[in-house]
């Protein structure tokens, strides 16, 4: 993943990215723990506790899960993963690209805050995409991807004083096309081939919703 590099910027100058915003580091911090005690809880009560925040279509469809259940679905299915190697990769990518778009919300409680609703909308959007992509589907999905592909579509933005600025910038373009064939295209196929049981349709639905939440919960400069 290169570095964008655009001719209009606002905030700290290349280089010079302070510390990691904490409510990044928290994040990724209880992402991270909830995967441990996946192995401290006993084998049945996690198996419990993944199935009730997993977002699982057929939940949707025969109203087993209920409001309640669905709402906790929707955001909590980003704290249980599959393998560490599942977890990893996201962790990954939530810390490549959190610095820069929480330090462009900024680092008190609020900024904290946007920050957090950028994070959270995206891992819904991935799973509505998910439940109406796969209607009645059996199959639960589980990971913090959707929303971490949320926060990449809004890193692609973040560089920039105005988000449309970056909308018609061919490497933004470019990145943004490359991001979306190899985690929906390249993700489908291997799913579809058997290779991988990847949640393609939370990519694209967190994906989406980072392009458009970013610009809505981005703090409004001082005129």
């Amino acid at each position: 993943m290169s570095t964008l590099e655009p001719q209009e910027q606002e905030g700290p100058p290349p280089g010079r990215l302070m510390r990691m915003p904490r409510v990044v580091t928290l994040l990724a911090l209880a992402i991270a723990l909830a995967h441990v005690a996946s192995y401290l809880l006993d084998p049945r009560a996690f198996a419990a506790l993944a199935g009730a925040l997993a977002v699982t279509p057929s939940h949707f469809v025969d109203g087993e899960a209920g409001v309640p259940g669905a709402v906790a679905s929707l955001f909590g299915h980003a704290f249980v993963h599959a393998g560490l190697l599942h977890l990893f990769f996201n962790l990954m990518l939530i810390l490549q690209t959190g610095e820069l778009v929480a330090a462009r919300f900024g680092r008190d409680a609020d900024g904290a805050l946007r920050f957090l609703a950028l994070f959270f909308g995206s891992a819904a959007a991935g799973g509505v995409a998910y439940v109406v992509i796969n209607w009645g589907s059996p199959i639960p999905a589980v990971g913090a991807s959707g929303a971490a592909c949320g926060l990449f579509a809004a890193y692609l933005l973040a560089p920039f004083a105005d988000w449309r600025v970056a909308l018609r910038t061919r490497q933004v373009l470019q990145m943004g096309l490359v991001f979306v064939l190899v985690n929906v295209a390249l993700a489908a196929a291997a799913r579809l081939s058997g290779v991988l049981p990847i949640a393609w349709e939370a990519h694209l639905g967190g994906f989406l919703a980072g392009l458009v939440l970013y610009p809505i919960l981005l703090p409004r400069r001082a005129s």
